[in-house]
């Protein structure tokens, strides 16, 4: 099966900290994929590697076979939500949620329509006039899981996507994230051992 992602032997330090030191492994495509490792084993550096938003000192990164991360050929191929991801407080949820959107590419429809879909689909439909800083942290993690997969993205990456939920939510959630197996590939880090059992297919272990 073709490998949605890939990483081949690389290498990540700040200063004398080596916070990957040869990471390899691939996550077929379609799978929803758990990463799990203790703190400090470069979870949160991996992501921000895989991203785009950090560059790695050395190694191969390849997203859906067009090479490390790039702004054009990914756009709006590669959903993110960073492990503490902070949304504009000001911004009321649907508008925020559609400029995501068209920072995609999306059309004006298109980002509002998506916008609405993806409200329903975290349970936030109620919520989508107001500004997120009205929300409670729960909520404003599910309209962080709501950007990752704005579009369906063939490639989501959710760093802890759970956290802060209570258990009804985090079944949801699982629900949701399993819902896109087959049809995009999701990348879920996280603590929590029993959620990723219940939700994934495949596990990449770090040490």
């Amino acid at each position: 099966m073709k490998a949605a992602l890939r990483l081949d032997s690389v290498h990540k330090s700040y200063g004398r900290v080596h916070a990957l030191n040869g990471l390899s492994f691939e996550v077929p495509q379609g799978s929803v994929c758990g990463l799990v490792g203790p703190n400090g084993a470069g979870k949160t550096t991996a992501f921000a590697i895989i991203g785009g938003l950090v560059r790695a000192d050395s190694g191969l990164v390849d997203l859906l076979g067009d090479g490390a991360f790039d702004v054009v050929r990914h756009r709006g191929r590669v959903g993110l939500l960073p492990q503490d991801a902070e949304l504009s407080p000001h911004t009321p949820v649907r508008g925020l949620l559609q400029y995501y959107g068209s920072l995609q590419g999306m059309t004006h429809a298109k980002a509002a329509a998506e916008a609405e879909r993806l409200l329903d689909e975290v349970g936030l439909l109620d919520k989508a006039t107001a500004r997120v800083r009205e929300l409670s942290h729960g909520m404003r993690r599910r309209v962080a899981v709501a950007q990752a997969l704005l579009g369906d993205p063939p490639l989501v990456l959710l760093d802890e996507p759970t956290s802060g939920l209570d258990p009804e939510l985090v079944v949801r959630m699982r629900s949701l994230f399993r819902s896109r197996q087959g049809r995009s590939t999701l990348i879920i880090s996280s603590h929590q051992l029993g959620e990723l059992e219940s939700t994934c297919d495949h596990v990449v272990f770090m040490e």
